[in-house]
């Protein structure tokens, strides 16, 4: 009887943390857009945007707590919304991290300016940066430049991770950028801004999810999901069904696997094409399908270890 102790007590642990997993806040979401007062004042000088567009609003780590204590998120993870030569709006997202509800940091750069070094230190001494984010054709300029391969060498030295706001047409960007840094992590966002018609993803959308999917440093966001339907923001809404979503979420999951996919809301753009808690239990429900492992890894354990959360910054 002795004997069986040890795997009695290992069972009644792995009991209580289930249970301590579906009470508590445990998913971390490692995509939100926080903004302060100066920026946007700064934007509405030359961007016109739609009055319920999120990103036109002052959004602070506050307005994110009842949704993440409703939904069960412990922590976010903030990406950056800022213009490239303003790094002072990196430095306010930076103080936002004040809040037990930021976790972390990706921040905004440019690679080729001769600053990036010197912002790039300082936004590391805070103890909550976790990469850069690089948009569109910007990357097949900083492959092309010796001073922003050089930064990218220390991006990948530090275990810095480099999220990319892209398209299927970036692809080959990719896949250069994942050879030439085999140790740099790389997280393409939104599942390659998927979108779907008549339910259906594009031939190119599927070739490059598959080519990408061939390096083991690049990881798949499962973000902001109801964008990918089709509908239009602020007019329609996105539906809220799980099988709307298959056509991309089962080619991502297949071609990544479950410790290479990671969830995340893309909250509050994500608002401009359904409800945020669509959002989530969309990707639960799919994520749940495929195993209690699948699960956990791509709600909370990929983006803590790929991201190098630090887990004292949780709450």
């Amino acid at each position: 009887m002795k004997s069986l102790r040890p795997k009695i007590t290992a069972l009644l642990l792995t009991f209580a943390s289930t249970i301590a997993i579906a009470e508590q806040p445990w998913i971390i979401d490692p995509h939100t857009h926080f903004k302060g007062r100066e920026q946007i004042a700064l934007e509405n000088q030359t961007v016109k945007r739609e009055p319920q567009n999120t990103l036109g609003h002052v959004v602070v780590p506050e307005d994110y707590r009842e949704l993440a204590d409703r939904l069960g998120i412990q922590s976010t993870l903030v990406v950056e919304a800022v213009d490239q030569d303003q790094p002072q709006f990196n430095d306010w997202l930076l103080d936002q991290a004040q809040s037990d509800l930021v976790c972390g940091y990706v921040a905004r750069g440019d690679l080729a300016s001769d600053d990036f070094q010197t912002h790039y230190q300082r936004y590391k001494q805070t103890g909550y940066l976790n990469g850069y984010r690089f948009r569109f054709d910007e990357l097949a300029g900083y492959l092309d430049n010796a001073t922003a391969r050089k930064n990218l060498a220390t991006l990948q030295t530090d275990g810095m991770v480099v999220d990319l706001l892209i398209e299927p047409s970036h692809a080959d960007d990719v896949a250069e950028l994942a050879a030439a840094f085999p140790r740099l992590k790389i997280v393409i966002n939104h599942c390659f801004r998927a979108t779907m018609v008549d339910g259906k993803v594009s031939e190119q959308w599927t070739q490059a999810v598959a080519s990408c999917a061939k390096f083991e440093n690049v990881f798949m966001k499962i973000s902001s999901i109801v964008n990918f339907a089709g509908t239009k923001p602020f007019v329609e809404t996105a539906p809220s069904d799980l099988k709307t979503y298959l056509p991309v979420l089962e080619p991502c999951f297949a071609a990544f696997g479950e410790d290479r996919v990671i969830f995340a809301t893309n909250w509050g753009v994500s608002t401009h094409f359904g409800s945020v808690d669509d959002v989530v239990r969309i990707v639960k429900e799919f994520l749940a399908s495929k195993g209690d492992s699948a699960l956990k890894k791509g709600m909370r354990d990929n983006a803590i270890r790929v991201y190098g959360i630090n887990t004292q910054h949780l709450r």
